[in-house]
């Protein structure tokens, strides 16, 4: 069986390999990560991770703003955030 997929989007570098690592280790998780909204965006649609773990602080686009954009898109409007 393979792994389910996981893309957090998180603008802090550590915060985002820490999670990374607990998940790989403890749930057997494929991790991808972004640094930004619009870059999880372009993940989300390329990638097509199960779910997706979003920060709701950061520069340029917000957590709030990047769900909304991915809502709105037909690609990836139903994935669990």
């Amino acid at each position: 069986m393979k792994p389910k997929k996981i893309l957090i989007i998180d603008d802090e570098d550590d915060i985002r390999e820490v999670v990374a690592m607990s998940l790989e280790i403890s749930d057997g998780w494929e991790v991808l990560s972004a640094p930004s909204g619009e870059a999880g965006l372009e993940k989300a649609r390329n990638e097509h991770p199960d779910v997706i773990l979003l920060d709701v602080m950061m520069p340029e686009m917000d957590g709030p703003a990047t769900f909304r954009k991915l809502h709105d898109d037909p690609a990836t409007s139903h994935l669990p955030v």
